[in-house]
């Protein structure tokens, strides 16, 4: 046997049932994430039961600490793959929640720069008549859609202006839009695709690009007003998850 076997033979385990009234979590928790991987147990011959290290109890309790940010269990194994420290993690956590307060608070601005100027709703009202009469065929609107959230997507803003209403444009001028886009995209890390266009199920002249990222998934919401885009917003969409 050799020295670092005798050392880990020496060291305490926990048994579950302590780990969890440690922890404050269930045995159902830690079982599911071993199943996933991204925590460990000890298996001794003595117990069948799972028994945990102090060095393991560490991990678990960073793995927790993640899951309460919200961190997906597919994002925490990616960390653990490539090697993140808790402190790295926490920090990208944390730009990625101050990305998003920015991103809202750049929606909120749009949004009351736009009621300054609606003062009656009319042009609310008639913008919503022109995209309900003799509308565009659907499937324009969602070809329409896809090039502009691709123009999103590559900064292409010369494209995206061009399918932009006049209204919209005046609203947010490309500086502005610029400055937005590079606030909320940074957090995402790398671009993996855009996953798809979906129309909104009970207004035709919505649309909705969701881009799948490295740690985010990122929605771009589309109002049009006949074939132009009268309203859009970027918002931060999380990854699906199935953990309990």
């Amino acid at each position: 046997m050799t020295n670092d076997e005798t050392l880990k033979d020496q060291q305490p385990l926990y048994d579950i049932s302590k780990v969890c009234q440690m922890l404050g979590t269930t045995s159902r928790t830690l079982r599911f994430y071993q199943e996933k991987g991204i925590i460990q147990s000890t298996a001794t011959p003595f117990s069948s039961r799972r028994q945990y290290t102090a060095g393991q109890i560490d991990q678990i309790r960073n793995v927790l600490a993640l899951r309460a940010l919200g961190l997906s269990v597919k994002t925490i194994k990616e960390l653990q793959k490539e090697d993140t420290d808790l402190k790295t993690a926490l920090l990208l956590r944390k730009a990625q929640i101050i990305a998003a307060i920015h991103s809202k608070q750049n929606e909120i601005h749009t949004l009351n720069e736009a009621l300054r100027t609606l003062p009656d709703g009319q042009e609310a009202y008639d913008a919503h008549r022109i995209s309900t009469v003799n509308p565009p065929a659907r499937e324009d609107l969602h070809d329409i859609a896809r090039i502009c959230a691709m123009a999103v997507l590559q900064g292409e803003t010369e494209v995206l202006y061009g399918h932009l209403s006049p209204q919209l444009i005046a609203y947010m001028p490309r500086e502005a839009f610029e400055s937005i886009r590079r606030d909320t995209l940074a957090p995402l890390g790398a671009f993996i695709s855009l996953k798809e266009i979906v129309n909104d199920r009970e207004f035709p002249y919505v649309f909705y690009a969701l881009a799948a990222y490295e740690h985010l998934n990122l929605s771009i919401k589309m109002v049009f007003a006949h074939d132009l885009i009268e309203g859009l917003w970027l918002t931060y969409d999380p990854l699906e998850r199935s953990e309990p």
